[in-house]
């Protein structure tokens, strides 16, 4: 299922230098590799359980077409679910608040070779 991830203008810059670092085709692979990794990693609170949001998240400035599979749409809303994030008026917009989470934490904390290699 093909959705418009919303990401800011500071999470467009990270996904662009991973990009480019690392020889992804766009940033909607670079989305793709951080999903998987984050989704493969035993428990969530690592990424999720510190809030890491520096801000006007519900302030767009971007949206990225992103190819997921059903079993990676279902476990986000699952983790939108478990970490109460607060309410959105769309799935999207639901779907793209773990995302854009994944993004702040491999920004600030993550390995990024082991994300994006």
């Amino acid at each position: 299922m093909k959705i418009n991830v919303t990401v800011k203008g500071k999470h467009q810059e990270f996904l662009n230098q991973v990009v480019r670092d690392y020889s992804l085709g766009g940033s909607d692979q670079a989305i793709q590799s951080l999903i998987q990794y984050s989704l493969s990693q035993n428990g969530h609170d690592q990424i999720f359980g510190e809030i890491r949001c520096v801000g006007q998240c519900r302030s767009p400035d971007q949206s990225i077409p992103v190819e997921l599979e059903d079993e990676a749409i279902a476990t986000l809303k699952e983790i939108f679910q478990q970490y109460d994030f607060d309410d959105y008026d769309s799935e999207e917009e639901e779907l793209s608040k773990p995302i854009r989470c994944m993004i702040n934490f491999a920004d600030q904390d993550g390995n990024l070779s082991a994300i994006f290699s």
